[in-house]
C-alpha cells in the first residue's frame, strides 16, 4: 500500500492565531477522505498556526518515520514561504520522492512552483479527482499525459494539461475527515455546503479555483453530515458554515433550516453571509434552526467604494438587512477593510457613519478593521503591478503578503484602522478584546509590542 504525507505548512507569522486546534482546512480533510477511500495510507497534518521551525522539525520526523511514497503540499499565498522550505526539506531527506502541490497559490503560479520551489507536479484548481488520477498513474508507473488539471516539467519545460471541469455533483464526495483535527477540546467544526461564489470582488482570488461557479450540495447530504458530526463528536457544540455565500440561494437556505428542525437536531450554527439577498422569513427560520451568529463582510461604508470593488451592495442594502435582524436573537459580526483604491478621509468618514447608524439599529460585534491585503490574480494586484509597486517576482521572496500601498503608506492605513476603531468600537467590545488577549499570553506577546508602537505613532508623531 502506497504511503502519503499531506501537509499544509505554516502561515506567515502575523496571521497565526497561536493555537494549534483553533481551525483546520476542510480542503485537507476532503483530500484525505478521497485519497484514503482509494486505498492509500495517508497521514495529513495542518501546520498553519505553528512556527515554521516547529513545523519543519515535525515534518522531518514524519518523513523519517512514515517513509512516504508521495509528499503532498497545500500551497496558499500566506504559506508559500514555508511551503517552499518544506519541499526543499523533503527533497533533502528523500531525494527521489514525487512531490505534488496544490492550492490557490500553486494553481495561479504553477510555473514558479515547478521552476523555483522544486515540486514535480502541480494540481491546478479543484483537487479531488485530479490527485487520484495522478497518484494512480505514478503508482503504476504510467505516463501522466492525458490527466487534466495538472502542470509538470518535461525536458526542463513546463507542460500544462487541459483544464479539468469542476465537480458538478458535490454529493458524490465523501464527508471530509473531521476526526483528523477534532480533539477533546474542540467545540466548533466547519462544514462546506457549497463551493464557489458568482461574484468577483476586486480583492478576492478564489475565483482562480471556483471559476465563479456556485455549486451546491443537496440539503439532505449536508444534514446527513451534521448528524454524523453530532453522533460521533458529542463534544462539538457549534457548526460553522464555511461557505463563501451560505444564504445566496435563499430557498435552499430555508429548506436547510426546515430539515434541521424536522430532524430535531440541536446544535448552534454560525455562518458568513452576503447582505443581500435577505428576508425576514429567512432570518426567522435560521433562528428557529439554531443559528446564533451571522458575519457580514461589509468592507466599507462608502457607496463609491462598494461599487468600485464590485460588492454589489449599497449602504441602504446594509441598513435594510440590519432592520430585518433588529428583533432577532442572532448575533451579528461585521468585517471591514481600509485602503481600497480611492480610499480617503471622506470614505473613512462614511464608513464610521454607517457603522454608527447600524449600531443604533441594534448592537452587533464589531469584528475589527483590516488593511487591504494584495493577493495575486486580483484587480488590486493588477493595479499595484501597473503602478510599478509589485510584479510576479515578489512571490519568490520571503516577504509577507503585502498591503495595498499604491495610494497610502502602511502607516497611513494603520491610522485609518485606528480612526475607525476608536470611533466605532463600543466600550464593552474593548473590554472583551483585552480579556481575550490576557487569556492568550503567546498571542499577546506577539501582538502587544507592535500595537503599542502603532498607537504611539498615531498619537505622538
Amino acid at each position: 500500500m502506497k504511503k502519503i504525507l499531506l501537509v499544509s505548512p505554516s502561515l506567515q507569522q502575523n496571521v497565526q492565531v497561536g493555537e494549534r486546534v483553533d481551525s483546520f482546512s476542510l480542503g485537507l480533510a476532503y483530500l484525505h477522505s478521497v485519497i484514503n477511500g482509494a486505498g492509500y495510507s495517508i497521514e495529513t497534518v495542518n501546520y498553519n498556526n505553528l512556527p515554521v521551525e516547529v513545523s519543519e522539525k515535525e515534518i522531518e520526523e514524519k518523513i523519517n518515520t512514515i517513509n512516504p511514497d508521495f509528499f503532498l503540499v497545500q500551497i496558499l499565498t500566506m504559506n508559500r514561504v514555508a511551503s517552499k522550505r518544506a519541499i526543499a526539506l523533503a527533497r533533502k531527506l528523500k531525494p527521489g520522492i514525487p512531490i505534488i502541490t496544490g492550492g490557490v497559490h500553486a494553481s495561479i503560479y504553477y510555473s514558479q512552483v515547478l521552476d523555483f520551489y522544486g515540486a514535480d507536479y502541480v494540481v491546478i484548481g479543484e483537487g479531488e479527482r485530479t490527485v487520484l488520477e495522478l497518484l494512480g498513474a505514478l503508482s503504476g508507473g504510467l505516463p501522466v499525459d492525458g490527466i487534466k488539471g495538472i502542470a509538470f516539467k518535461r525536458e526542463r519545460k513546463v507542460v500544462v494539461a487541459p483544464e479539468r471541469e469542476l465537480i458538478a455533483d458535490l454529493d458524490c464526495l465523501p464527508f471530509p475527515k473531521h476526526e483528523l483535527f477534532i480533539t477533546p477540546e474542540t467545540r466548533m467544526v466547519g462544514i462546506l455546503t457549497s463551493r464557489g461564489c458568482p461574484f468577483k470582488c476586486s480583492f478576492c482570488c478564489l475565483h482562480a479555483i471556483s471559476k465563479r461557479k456556485f455549486r451546491k450540495r443537496s440539503v439532505n447530504n449536508v444534514v446527513d453530515e451534521i448528524e454524523h458530526i453530532t453522533r460521533n463528536f458529542p463534544g462539538v457544540t457549534s457548526i460553522q458554515m464555511a461557505d463563501d455565500t451560505f444564504t445566496l440561494d435563499q430557498t435552499r437556505a430555508m429548506d436547510f433550516c426546515l430539515e434541521i428542525i424536522r430532524r430535531k437536531i440541536k446544535i448552534r450554527f454560525l455562518c458568513s453571509a452576503r447582505v443581500k439577498p435577505a428576508s425576514v422569513e429567512l432570518f426567522e427560520l435560521m433562528e428557529r434552526a439554531g443559528f446564533v451568529s451571522i458575519g457580514f463582510g461589509l468592507e466599507t461604508g462608502s457607496d463609491k467604494l462598494l461599487k468600485s470593488i464590485h460588492k454589489n451592495i449599497t449602504r441602504e442594502d446594509v441598513i435594510q438587512t440590519f432592520e430585518m435582524l433588529k428583533k432577532r436573537k442572532i448575533s451579528i459580526a461585521t468585517y471591514l477593510m481600509v485602503g481600497f483604491p480611492g480610499e480617503n478621509d471622506d470614505t473613512v468618514a462614511e464608513t464610521i457613519d454607517l457603522i454608527k447608524k447600524l449600531q443604533k439599529i441594534r448592537y452587533f460585534e464589531f469584528a475589527g478593521v483590516a488593511r487591504l491585503w494584495v493577493y495575486p490574480n486580483t484587480e488590486v494586484y493588477e493595479a499595484m503591478r501597473a503602478g510599478g509597486r509589485i510584479d510576479d517576482s515578489y512571490w519568490l521572496t520571503d516577504k509577507d503578503v503585502p498591503f495595498f500601498t499604491l495610494e497610502h503608506t502602511e502607516e497611513e492605513l494603520e491610522r485609518m484602522v485606528t480612526k475607525i476603531t476608536l470611533a466605532c468600537q463600543p466600550w464593552r467590545q474593548w473590554i472583551k478584546r483585552i480579556f481575550s488577549e490576557l487569556l492568550h499570553p503567546v498571542r499577546t506577546a506577539r501582538k502587544v509590542a507592535p500595537r503599542l508602537r502603532k498607537l504611539k505613532r498615531v498619537f505622538f508623531n
